[in-house]
């Protein structure tokens, strides 16, 4: 942990400083394509070079829509270059919600390629295709970055699911980002981040470790579509650390394709069940299993727990350093030692807030009482937890409605306005539902007309909301149940199983 009131290294400040200490060692490898620290150094600072001369700098938001390449990472160094904050969409993501990010973020210049430009040809503002302007930005005047800007400049802004139906983007400044390297490279060892695989969307806030860590730590970023995709990565490298989300490993560990080489196993997103844990351990070569806890909100994680090889219940443990996690009563009081409670994180990983929401950013993150200093905050998660006698901590569930479906982030609010835009569709609730093997998956119940045609209508969500956010089942109903307080009555819908 750096001394009070120093200016922690940038995230591509730590990735220079390594590319200097090992120009020629592999970066970032993606099945052929392979980029050594000097190349994606010299890379990232010709494109943060003509970034400037497009308006890229402090405080300004660039776009980058780009598929898992090299290119990709060399896009996000090149716009923290150029002192900007990099704003990451899926190209897979449906149109309408490409360019709702780009509306609501207000990035100006976007970086992309040619395969993507083609299917967005409409797009106001500045694009920068690599494939097709690497001439022109090949003469750029290089640029750095280093040394020259405040920690407290905004980094980057991940778009999440939001309750009333419009997506919030969490904005996260150097310094923040920074105080949660210094924790991961505090807890993971070279050897465990010299392979390690990339497979999260840049997107979601898992990316960040995947990415940044083994590059400020001189390992090899081994890039992926999906976990599914890590036989095939580990062929070409002997990946020695993954990180993902409990329910993709439980779909990858029956067909025997976790590589002996990997000697970690990071799993948050969702809760971790014990045997998944063992069966880790069982294969006699994963050595360490973690579980991670934490939002975006609090820079990706925000608690860490070190499983036992013979876990009953594998808790989320103890804060990272730098962070303070308080149990609380409705009414902000600390509960008891065992007791039930909303679970809120303060501390140097909080982010500044949610782009341009200034009211919720001021309901979620609140002033911190218990810090004695002014000016600190703390934010509200919206789990519950129970603080253990020993200072661990164990996760309970959400006390909102927000849910996680494969380690994403979901609020139903977002699907069920969606779905109340088609014709068809006059009430719906969406919820979580466990299936056969205990896989969450969402339901949406739906009050419709007799002739709706829920194969279209499915198709209508895919054109607006990522894949991941799409039910897998459409429940008809005659009238969603509400309770007295006028919210949906999830325990009087039919159960189905996903």
């Amino acid at each position: 942990m750096s001394a009070a009131g120093a200016r922690r290294p940038r995230l591509h400040e730590l990735v220079a400083r390594q590319a200097a200490l090992t120009p020629d060692a592999e970066a970032v490898v993606s099945g052929r394509e392979r980029l050594s620290y000097g190349e994606l150094e010299e890379a990232a600072q010709l494109l943060a070079g003509h970034l400037r001369g497009l308006g890229a700098g402090p405080e300004t938001l660039v776009g980058i829509c780009l598929g898992r390449s090299p290119w990709m990472v060399v896009a996000m160094l090149a716009v923290l270059k150029a002192e900007a904050a990099y704003v990451p969409i899926d190209p897979a993501f449906p149109l309408e919600r490409r360019e709702f990010i780009l509306r609501d973020s207000g990035a100006e210049l976007i970086v992309t390629d040619e395969a993507v430009r083609r299917k967005w040809a409409d797009r106001p503002g500045t694009v920068v295709s690599l494939d097709r302007d690497w001439d022109r930005i090949a003469m750029a005047e290089p640029r750095t970055g280093e040394g020259t800007g405040a920690d407290t400049q905004l980094a980057y802004v991940l778009y999440t699911s939001g309750s009333t139906g419009r997506p919030k983007g969490v904005a996260v400044e150097h310094r923040s980002a920074a105080a949660f390297l210094d924790w991961a490279l505090g807890l993971f060892t070279p050897d465990e981040l010299r392979y390690t695989l990339a497979s999260t969307s840049m997107c979601f806030d898992l990316s960040v470790f995947e990415l940044f860590a083994p590059l400020a730590a001189g390992g090899t970023v081994v890039l992926a579509e999906t976990v599914f995709h890590l036989p095939v990565a580990a062929a070409d490298r002997p990946v020695t650390l993954v990180n993902t989300v409990p329910s993709l490993l439980l779909d990858l560990l029956p067909s025997g394709s976790l590589p002996p080489s990997v000697v970690t196993v990071n799993l948050a997103g969702e809760a971790l069940p014990s045997a998944l844990a063992r069966r880790l351990y069982a294969t006699g070569t994963v050595e360490r299993v973690y579980n991670l806890y934490g939002p975006s909100e609090d820079t990706t994680y925000s608690t860490w727990s070190l499983v036992g090889r013979d876990a009953d219940k594998p808790l989320i443990g103890r804060p990272v350093t730098g962070t303070t996690a308080h149990v609380l009563d409705p009414e902000g009081r600390p509960v008891a030692d065992g007791e039930v409670g909303e679970l809120y994180l303060g501390g140097e990983g909080l982010a500044r807030g949610y782009l341009g929401r200034p009211a919720l950013t001021a309901e979620r993150f609140i002033p911190d009482p218990f810090s004695g200093r002014p000016g600190t905050r703390l934010y509200r998660t919206g789990d519950l937890a129970q603080r253990l006698p020993d200072g661990q901590l164990d996760y309970l569930g959400r006390a909102d409605q927000q849910v996680k479906v494969r380690g994403l982030r979901i609020e139903p609010g977002e699907i069920e306005g969606v779905l109340m835009e088609h014709p068809g569709i006059r009430r719906a609730a969406v919820v979580a539902r466990s299936g056969s093997a205990d896989e969450v998956g969402l339901v949406a119940y739906v009050v419709s007309g007799e002739s709706t045609d829920f194969t279209a209508v499915r198709r209508f969500l895919r054109e607006r909301l990522p894949s991941y956010m799409v039910p897998g089942l459409f429940v008809p109903v005659e009238s969603i149940p509400l309770t007295v307080t006028g919210k949906v009555d999830v325990g009087a819908l039919p159960v189905v199983a996903t």
